[in-house]
Formats: structure tokens, C-alpha cells, sequence
């Protein structure tokens, strides 16, 4: 796909997947994509802690939990309508 979508994260589900309020979208984007959309981790960049490697569903709610991130989309999952991404921590869009 190589969509680019944005929000903070309101919700950790397992390990390697969370719950995005999707809140800022690429403009060239080929797809269409709801206020939340469950994303299932393909890789992670963290500038705060580069060797960034969770393990549990609790390590990642310390690591994303109400943090702004933006998703580089690869494809969605036919069989759970998650997107796989490369999740990017950034900070927060001014005024957001």
C-alpha cells in the first residue's frame, strides 16, 4: 500500500498490536481508512530507546499508551481488518 496514517494510540491489545484514533492521514493515500483502526506491528522505531523490543502486552502499553504515532501502512489483513505498519513514534503535531 505504502499509506501513511497518524493519531495517538488509545488502546494496547496484544503484544504486538494496538488501537489508533486516527486523527492525520497523507494526503496521496490510495485507501480509505476509519477513525480507529487496529494496527498490528511490523516494525517499531522509538528515537527515545533505538533497540526498541518489547516483549508483553504491558511493555508495550508503557512504551505507546496515549503517544502520538504515525503508521507507515504495508497492507491490511484480509482475515482480522488489521493494518500491518512500520510504527514510527513522533511527537505530537503542534496544537494537537
Amino acid at each position: 500500500m505504502g499509506d501513511g496514517i497518524g493519531g495517538p494510540v488509545i488502546g494496547i491489545l496484544t503484544n504486538n498490536a494496538f488501537e489508533l484514533l486516527v486523527s492525520h492521514v497523507r494526503k496521496d493515500n490510495k485507501d480509505e481508512y476509519g477513525k480507529t483502526e487496529k494496527i498490528i506491528m511490523s516494525k517499531i522505531d522509538n528515537p527515545d530507546d533505538p533497540q526498541y523490543e518489547e516483549k508483553t502486552k504491558e511493555d508495550l502499553e508503557r512504551a505507546l499508551k496515549g503517544k502520538f504515532v504515525s503508521c507507515n501502512v504495508q497492507y491490511r489483513d484480509k482475515k482480522t481488518d488489521a493494518l500491518i505498519c512500520n510504527v514510527f513514534v513522533q511527537k505530537p503535531p503542534e496544537g494537537f
